[in-house]
């Protein structure tokens, strides 16, 4: 049987150089010498631009201190692809070069774009669990974006370089959302260069992405940075204790045999010393919950990430709200891509799944709660699946992970007057887009984590990505990456996704085009306050029987009506319905 698997001036005469001969930018640093994307684009590019200083040697481990300096030569020649920061993750980390030395930039631009163009930019930030990912992972190629937009993509450090918390050392913790700030810092003091608008700045992140462009859309320091904010599949989360982040922290440090305080040692020790005790750490989540499934076999990995350090974040994201124009979405079936790559070795794939393992997942997600969700959720309200039990891990996984915590951060922006939209994506692509997921598996997870991507940055040819020969060339599937990018765009323009005739309505306001069902959500929110209130009341559930919601007979909609936004394989939510 089948295994499944998954600032600064530029020269006057830009335009004409730039399509004279090779591609060439001033900033305060030199002369940026850039290339030409091939193919379906005629975009330029510049690539590895550093951002900041080196985070090695002394540096390991701080905040992250901004590139002043000149380039060595005066020139710094921009063709070749950043290497990945260091990869602490087993599932999607980056197989090419990887190093310390990381906090690099990439820009793409329009051919003609000049200083005066002002251009809309789109800042991407990529997913991994914060443990993996990097710039040059062929999906976020931006080549096909940069039509009349100027992208960049931002390398960020990962995994405990990039979020160890260590107070008795001096080392405060979140360095990748200081390296982040950093790298939006550098952009508005370089991008008018590459033709771009500073005060017309996108921040947009997918997973990991998401979430950290979550995290500094809420920061004072925000509006100041972007003029807009997009988070597809996991904005709305908050964030770590800072005491679960210093007692992580301390233990990792023990198994780097280095002493409370002692970051001299933490300092001394090699990338392959810091990945093998990462990898040696007890496992923090057990069995196949949330937190199981989502790290695939590694259930450690979404612990190192950002946290309530009192400084960076000084409150919880959800509870500050966005401060900057704000959509928030989310796919159909996130969980399903989790679910097959955590049951992947099993010899019938989603069939192995069983119902047995359906309550294991749900009592180790939801501990005293679980009886209560899986009567919410009965095993056979999905008996019209072929893997009845499969697609009720993904569903639960989905919504209580993923649509809700984005229905969060929605009421929390529409209470602070903050303009917000969502969107569902539920479009089932024709081609595989990670060389993990085989094709044949494409119409069992349908519109999964990570599946808006080739739409969102326009790469639909030779699927996957580098040397795929599958096309999503039909015309729904053009159509849905067009409306995408000129969604995004206009977002980074004019703070509002609405454009050319097109109207998105915003979350909160009068229903005039699809509705996403998020009453679902109010369930997973008091089974939230189960979780919370289970050890300190007398009820094993946590929650009186007058407070309960009511069990709702089969599983709750997630899509109201179907409109031309459904038929592109979007939904659109203008509001919440209860």
């Amino acid at each position: 049987m089948l295994s499944f698997l998954l600032t600064v001036v530029i020269l006057g005469t830009l335009g004409a150089t730039a399509l004279a001969g090779v591609p060439q930018i001033a900033i305060s640093a030199g002369i940026v010498e850039g290339g030409r994307c091939t193919g379906t684009s005629d975009a330029v590019y510049y690539k590895s631009i550093p951002y900041a200083q080196p985070p090695i040697g002394d540096l390991r481990f701080a905040p992250p201190q901004p590139y002043s300096g000149k380039f060595p030569s005066g020139t710094l020649s921009a063709t070749s692809s950043a290497p990945a920061c260091i990869q602490f993750g087993t599932l999607f980390v980056e197989t090419e070069a990887t190093s310390e030395d990381c906090l690099y930039l990439d820009i793409w631009s329009p051919p003609n774009a000049t200083n005066s163009s002002a251009l809309p930019v789109k800042v991407f930030i990529y997913g991994g669990y914060d443990t993996a990912g990097g710039i040059s992972n062929v999906l976020y190629d931006g080549c096909n974006l940069a039509k009349d937009a100027i992208i960049v993509s931002i390398n960020y450090r990962l995994g405990p370089l990039g979020f160890l918390a260590f107070d008795s050392g001096g080392i405060q913790g979140n360095q990748a959302i200081q390296d982040l700030l950093i790298g939006l810092e550098w952009v508005q003091s370089n991008i008018a260069a590459f033709g771009g608008d500073p005060e017309k700045v996108l921040m947009f992140g997918q997973s990991a992405g998401a979430i950290n462009t979550f995290i500094i859309a809420t920061l004072p320091q925000a509006p100041s940075l972007m003029n807009a904010a997009i988070t597809e599949s996991g904005g709305g989360r908050d964030v770590e204790l800072n005491s679960s982040a210093q007692s992580l922290g301390a233990t990792y440090a023990a198994a780097l045999g280095c002493t409370l305080g002692d970051v001299a040692c933490l300092k001394s020790k090699s990338v392959s010393e810091l990945k093998m005790a990462f990898t040696n750490l007890p496992a923090l989540h057990s069995g196949i919950g949330i937190d199981g499934v989502i790290g695939a076999d590694n259930a450690k990995t979404l612990e190192f990430a950002a946290h309530l350090d009192g400084t960076i974040i000084q409150a919880q994201p959800s509870d500050e709200g966005v401060r900057v124009p704000t959509i928030f979405g989310s796919n159909a079936n996130e969980g399903a891509l989790f679910t097959l790559s955590q049951f992947a070795a099993a010899p019938d794939g989603p069939a192995s799944v069983t119902a047995e393992n359906y309550t294991t997942f749900l009592q180790d997600s939801f501990g005293s709660a679980a009886a209560f969700v899986e009567e919410y959720f009965p095993l056979s309200t999905f008996n019209s699946s072929p893997f009845p039990a499969f697609t009720a891990i993904s569903t639960v996984l989905s919504d209580s992970t993923y649509k809700c915590s984005a229905y969060r951060g929605l009421n929390r922006a529409v209470e602070k007057n903050i303009p917000v939209w969502t969107y569902l994506f539920s479009h089932t692509p024709p081609c595989s887009w990670l060389s993990v997921l085989p094709q044949q598996a494409v119409p069992l997870v349908g519109a999964t984590h990570t599946a808006e991507l080739p739409y969102v940055f326009g790469n639909l040819l030779g699927l996957p990505a580098p040397n795929g020969t599958c096309n999503s060339t039909s015309s729904a599937d053009i159509a849905i990456s067009e409306f995408i990018i000129g969604a995004w765009t206009s977002m980074a323009a004019n703070g509002d996704p609405s454009r050319d005739g097109i109207s998105w309505p915003a979350y909160g306001g009068p229903l005039n085009a699809g509705a996403i069902n998020y009453t679902v959500c109010e369930f997973w929110d008091q089974v939230d306050q189960m979780t919370l209130n289970s050890t300190s009341s007398g009820n094993s559930t946590g929650i009186s029987n007058s407070t309960a919601p009511a069990v709702k007979s089969g599983a709750p909609e997630m899509v109201l009506d179907a409109t031309i936004w459904t038929v592109l394989g979007i939904t659109l939510g203008a509001t919440c319905f209860v």
